[in-house]
């Protein structure tokens, strides 16, 4: 296992779930809905503190949770770094690559958790 699957696992046993909802919900993270297509999600900061975009047009559960914590491994692996779109694109594709691994950590640690088989079983099989 990755350093940052390892720190989606840490912080999923910090607050006793691996539901990036919930997650959220206990670091005070703001999730409001709002119409995004490309990308689905998004993270914006309010003076200093984070809230997460979700896209009202996903559909599927798994996808939303998916989203959600990937936007939630920016906050806790960047966190504060508002100018996303400035940094170049290696930086960001690395940040990217980072934000994926952390929500693949925590979605298999959610999905194991609450229904006892892989993350990558669930969505294939649902």
């Amino acid at each position: 296992m990755r350093i940052y699957e390892r720190k989606a696992i840490v912080l999923a046993d910090k607050y006793g779930t691996a539901n990036p909802f919930e997650i959220c919900k206990i670091m005070g993270i703001i999730i409001e809905y709002t119409n995004l297509d490309n990308p689905l999600g998004d993270t914006v900061y309010l003076s200093k503190y984070p809230i997460i975009l979700l896209s009202d047009k996903i559909q599927e559960k798994s996808k939303k949770y998916l989203i959600c914590a990937h936007e939630l491994g920016h906050v806790v692996l960047h966190n504060g770094i508002q100018n996303y779109y400035l940094i170049n694109r290696t930086t960001k594709r690395k940040m990217e690559s980072e934000a994926d691994r952390f929500a693949i950590g925590l979605m298999e640690k959610f999905s194991i958790d609450e229904f006892g088989v892989s993350y990558e079983y669930l969505v294939n099989n649902n």
